[in-house]
């Protein structure tokens, strides 16, 4: 499995740059990353972005295909897809900080091929997911119609995992900075 992290948005409402926006003096991105790296869960850890921010990365960067740059996560997961072939692709948005070791494991440890996905009362949490290699076709045929609802994806044989199964606020998505107060 591979593990992605999208961090290629353009952060209109946080105002700057998310994936490099520092809390306690280290960016969102690594965060993230340093949680994939250790579950121990991943064959390779890959940072999904456009080409305006390839260079602010530390790690190993896979660049938006160009017919589909600005398209949003699904544009992501469809180019890693296409970069790094692999049966399954764990999914998470840089703009997840909190995401916790705990959490990735749960979700691969519920993973039995199809789609598998974070929910709670509200919404579905599609950019902490699941993605087997199956749908890459798929995706691809949505990108061309620019359909780029990650739902869309979804199916009767999704499984939906429900946050309350891991402890705390590890999911919470942080779009402004003022998400970050009381943190």
């Amino acid at each position: 499995m591979i593990g992605v992290i999208l961090a290629g948005g353009e952060s209109r409402r946080f105002g700057s740059q998310k994936a490099l926006y520092e809390l306690e003096g280290k960016p969102f991105y690594q965060y993230v990353y340093d949680t994939l790296v250790a579950s121990s869960q991943f064959e390779q850890v890959v940072i999904n972005t456009n080409a305006q921010l390839k260079d602010a990365f530390k790690q190993e960067v896979i660049v938006d295909d160009s017919r589909y740059q600005g398209l949003g996560p699904m544009a992501g997961i469809y180019t890693v897809m296409a970069a790094v072939p692999d049966d399954a692709y764990f999914v998470v948005s840089v703009d997840t900080p909190f995401l916790t070791t705990e959490a990735v494991n749960y979700l691969i440890e519920h993973f039995q091929g199809n789609t598998t996905v974070y929910r709670d009362y509200e919404q579905i949490h599609a950019t902490i997911g699941i993605y087997p290699h199956k749908l890459k076709k798929t995706i691809k045929q949505y990108l061309d119609h620019r359909d780029l609802r990650l739902r869309a994806l979804f199916d009767e044989e999704t499984t939906y995992i429900d946050v309350s199964a891991v402890p705390g606020h590890w999911y919470q998505n942080i779009n402004r900075p003022e998400d970050l107060k009381g943190v």
